[in-house]
């Protein structure tokens, strides 16, 4: 995913609503628009049943990247694409591809196939547009596909639908977005929408409530909301140009008739929930010594759930303009949850009832305590994401190679460097547990959390010394990519979690912990970390009910 010039970044702070933007009257606009959002999209999702948007448009999207048929390797990061004929064409972003080159692409029912690079456009005077490339499917095949659309007859605020494959969660499957369209041709020809991309959407579908392709990821800016997509008007006009394995720096004069959209969506009518139960809260406590803030859910007879690692062991609940003290009775630290039993009174909150199947492409609340309810969608059904980011670290590298294995790297100021372990060292076990491969050391390592105190024992010069380590969390690289300078950022603890499922809402790190309900008043879990750009976690409610019960 590519980043705009800054003097390209488009102000979209009308759609945004803070406390003081209510008092400004933005707030009343700002809801406007997502009941406008809300009405036609879940239109899509809920009244045509078995033929929605998203049923029709999942199965074409697809996974891809460059790979050699000869080694069987893949030879680059991922990207998306959609299949648009039952022969295998395929519309993806030029910045992706080099014509003449193979690539592997997955399915999301697990079919895999290889796909050649064809056409591709870039300006020789600016190489970022149009951005437009083909690709071809080479093993014969009845393919799923998409229908095309047309970007000519979309209309400002028009609701649309995201389906790629975001690389920073690394599954399989894609993930829904929804959003809406925010200019149809900005400075460089582009279209822009809010449904949120990142690296490894570039190139994904973009499409409208009939589950069609109307544009292709391309670029982000900094904020959320800025988002530009490819219009598919440009592959219609440029198909039979693309169609030969070669790279154009001008617009080729060989075109195609575009033609009109003759289809008309129509116009649904949806009903917001009347209300949601008063179970969102503010928690503070102290860690280290650091005053943290974080929402935490309310459940009946006083009990609240939140996200342990945000939570200290004095905490306060603030409600009603009084603080209340609240006792720590249970922490889970694989979920990452904490369970607070308060001696004051409280609203009711949530009452744990029956689970409700959850769906791809459904739409949950968030509800917050001094802003809007933040609306969103289930991008995807429950999925693991393994503690790599999260877990305790030590500071030490080890080089993947055979032979004794022999630290080749300390960080400076890390734990092993504050234990005085050294490069050369050679690494015997961790915790009793033999290491005999460089896997098995950073796997071994995965299972451990900061503040965790692990055994490590090494050889220096033919001796055999041992060390206690106290585990740090890992250190915050400078973001360099507008994909990590959104607003907040990510949280802390967000990922080492199994049985989780993403949505799109655009949360703060310091917001999570707040229930998440969907449009008929269902409690569908906890915001539980903000793990991306693209991406917010919910631990189910099925989870959240076992904790409570134990």
């Amino acid at each position: 995913m590519r980043n705009w010039p800054k003097s390209l970044v488009t102000d979209l702070s009308l759609f945004y609503c803070s406390p003081a933007d209510e008092s400004a009257g933005l707030y009343v606009l700002y809801m406007k628009i997502f009941k406008l959002l809300l009405i036609t999209l879940t239109f899509c999702v809920d009244v045509y049943g078995q033929n929605t948007a998203i049923e029709k448009a999942y199965p074409a999207t697809v996974r891809v990247w460059a790979y050699d048929t000869i080694s069987r390797q893949q030879m680059s990061a991922q990207f998306s694409a959609v299949v648009v004929t039952p022969q295998g064409d395929i519309f993806t972003a030029a910045h992706t591809t080099v014509p003449g080159t193979t690539y592997k692409v997955m399915f999301p029912d697990g079919t895999a196939t290889i796909a050649l690079a064809l056409g591709k456009i870039e300006l020789a005077d600016d190489p970022m547009v149009p951005d437009v490339s083909m690709m071809k499917i080479i093993t014969p095949g009845n393919w799923p596909y998409a229908e095309i659309g047309y970007s000519s007859s979309l209309k400002l605020l028009q609701p649309c639908i995201s389906i790629a494959y975001p690389e920073s969660l690394n599954q399989p499957l894609p993930c829904v977005r929804f959003g809406r369209i925010t200019s149809l041709r900005d400075d460089r020809g582009f279209l822009q929408s809010t449904c949120i991309m990142e690296p490894g959407d570039s190139g994904g579908p973009l499409f409208d409530c009939l589950g069609r392709v109307i544009g292709i990821h391309s670029a982000i800016g900094i904020p959320e909301s800025e988002n530009h997509e490819i219009p598919v008007d440009l592959y219609r006009k440029y198909r039979t140009a693309l169609g030969t394995a070669k790279k154009y720096n001008a617009l080729p004069d060989i075109t195609d008739t575009i033609g009109h959209d003759p289809l008309v969506a129509p116009t649904p009518q949806y009903t917001l929930p009347e209300s949601l139960p008063a179970a969102c809260q503010l928690i503070t406590s102290k860690i280290k010594d650091k005053e943290e803030k974080i929402y935490g859910t309310v459940f009946t007879h006083g009990y609240i759930v939140s996200k342990s690692s945000m939570v200290g062991n004095e905490p306060e609940i603030h409600f009603n303009g009084k603080v209340i003290k609240a006792v720590v009775v249970s922490r889970n630290r694989d979920k990452d949850l904490v369970l607070l039993k308060v001696h004051g009174k409280l609203p009711e909150g949530v009452i744990p009832s029956k689970s409700v199947l959850l769906q791809r492409g459904q739409f949950l609340i968030s509800t917050n305590i001094d802003t809007a309810n933040i609306i969103s969608v289930v991008g995807s059904l429950p999925l693991d994401l393994p503690g790599i980011s999260s877990t305790g670290f030590l500071g030490a590298s080890i080089a993947y190679k055979d032979g004794p294995l022999l630290l080749t790297f300390v960080r400076r100021n890390s734990p092993a460097d504050e234990n005085n372990l050294k490069e050369g060292d050679e690494l015997i076990s961790i915790n009793g547990v033999t290491i005999d491969k460089a896997e098995k050391y950073y796997a071994e390592l995965q299972k451990y959390w900061p503040d965790d105190t692990i055994t490590v024992q090494l050889k220096r010069q033919g001796a055999l010394y041992t060390k206690q380590i106290v585990l740090a969390s890992k250190p915050v690289i400078a973001a360099t990519h507008p994909a990590e300078m959104f607003p907040g950022g990510k949280s802390i603890r967000r990922d080492g979690f199994t049985g989780v499922f993403v949505h799109d809402a655009v949360l703060t790190p310091n917001r999570c912990g707040g229930p998440v309900f969907d449009m008929a008043g269902n409690f569908r879990g906890i915001n539980i970390a903000r793990y991306s750009r693209t991406a917010t976690i919910v631990m189910p409610a099925d989870i959240v009910y076992e904790f409570l019960k134990k």
